[in-house]
């Protein structure tokens, strides 16, 4: 997570160097007159300042250099940087570069520097807030979909300090739904009703969940899981459904309640190609396959190929283009798992075994149901295949 310490005194810059032991690529931002003749450089293990470097040099990806040149103190695990100019103007461009703020101040000062900048719960990145002495952490913004409040939890065990947490649901003991989606790494597509499904949970109101697929989650709260659509006409407070599925739902349910969608990653897409084929005939097809399978593009957990594809250029940039690991598999492998796929001799001469999409989603599926079978179409082949049960085969909660 790319991440930004602030602090705005030289005790601050000596708590920031302690947390880069969690987050050892963070950068740390202080006012200039805090980095000139620090009192205790070799506490940061830093070299003494000189004259700015490119930050290619310095800091890595970080894509805020300090304005006219400066002292940037660095070395290979720590990166200090000057904040120009006012200080509530010179957190804007880290607002928005960075998924994690952490400032070491008085929480009001975090707060009237980013008040300016917030956007909403799905855009906004974590903040925390820890005092000078390190005695509290405080999730401040963000707290479940950006992590505020397990970061929290892990600067309070590794400073000793007392971790403060106020979400109303963390504090009552229940479900939040936007927290677990955020560890699994899936997403609401509704972001809307998720207020109002945590507003019945804490009046004690009873929420359905239905998952398409079944699932083993510690749900705290009056929250009753159901394994097909039918309870859902009853009377409740809400219902959460889990589901890859566009429409899940025959017709809809009590049209009057909320109703949260989640979106597993579930799915497995099966890739085989021509050499050299351009990335947006891969992205097109896989966009195309999901809408005829009728599933969102948000359970897409990974692509996967024959390691006689793992260097092709079109296919990593599809992964990258969707977020998601390329998983590649042996000519033994996939063999292995050729059973009820559609055998081609050519394939078998060009790559050694008689077929690619369809056993490759299998395998990264976990052995999983073909949801679609392999198609073909300007070079490109395409199987999908989900999950039976989640999480995927390499996700832990």
């Amino acid at each position: 997570m790319r991440t930004a310490i602030i602090a705005v005194s030289r005790r601050g810059i000596e708590v920031a160097a302690l947390l880069t032991e969690l987050y050892p690529e963070a950068h740390i931002y202080a006012p200039p007159r805090f980095l000139d003749n620090f009192a205790d450089p070799s506490l940061l293990k830093m070299s003494q300042p000189s004259s700015v470097h490119s930050l290619e040099e310095n800091a890595g990806d970080n894509p805020l250099p300090p304005e006219g040149g400066g002292s940037v103190w660095g070395c290979k695990n720590l990166t200090l940087l000057p904040l120009r100019g006012s200080f509530r103007e010179a957190l804007g461009p880290l607002f928005f570069s960075y998924r994690l703020l952490i400032f070491i101040s008085a929480a009001a000062v975090a707060v009237r520097a980013i008040a300016p900048y917030l956007e909403g719960k799905d855009k906004d990145p974590a903040v925390v807030t820890i005092d000078e002495q390190a005695r509290f952490a405080i999730s401040l913004l963000s707290g479940h979909l950006g992590g505020a409040n397990a970061e929290t939890e892990n600067i309070g065990r590794l400073l000793n300090a007392q971790p403060v947490i106020t979400t109303a649901t963390d504090s009552s003991g229940i479900t939040a739904f936007d927290d677990l989606t955020r560890r699994l790494g899936w997403q609401i597509e509704n972001l809307g009703e998720l207020k109002k499904i945590s507003a019945a949970l804490l009046e004690e109101r009873e929420i359905y969940v239905y998952s398409e697929r079944p699932f083993h989650y510690s749900l705290q709260g009056r929250i009753k899981v159901v394994d097909c659509p039918e309870p859902l006409k009853k009377s409740a407070a809400g219902y959460v459904i889990i589901s890859s599925r566009l429409n899940p739902l025959p017709e809809p349910v009590q049209p009057d309640l909320p109703c949260l969608m989640i979106r597993p990653l579930s799915i497995a897409a099966g890739v085989g190609c021509r050499r050299g084929i351009p990335v947006e005939a891969i992205i097109n097809m896989i966009e195309q396959g999901f809408k005829d399978a009728g599933r969102s593009l948000s359970s897409l957990a990974c692509l996967a190929t024959g390691e006689f594809k793992s260097d092709e250029e079109g296919l990593l940039q599809a992964a990258a283009y969707f977020r998601v690991p390329l998983k590649i598999y042996t000519r033994p492998e996939i063999a292995g798992a050729l059973e009820g796929s559609i055998l081609s001799d050519f394939v078998k001469e060009q790559v050694g075994v008689g077929a690619v999409a369809e056993p490759c989603a299998r395998l990264a599926s976990g052995s999983g149901e073909i949801i679609m079978p392999t198609r073909r179409e300007k070079g490109v082949t395409l199987a999908l295949a989900e999950v039976r049960q989640l999480p995927f085969p390499w996700q832990k909660e």
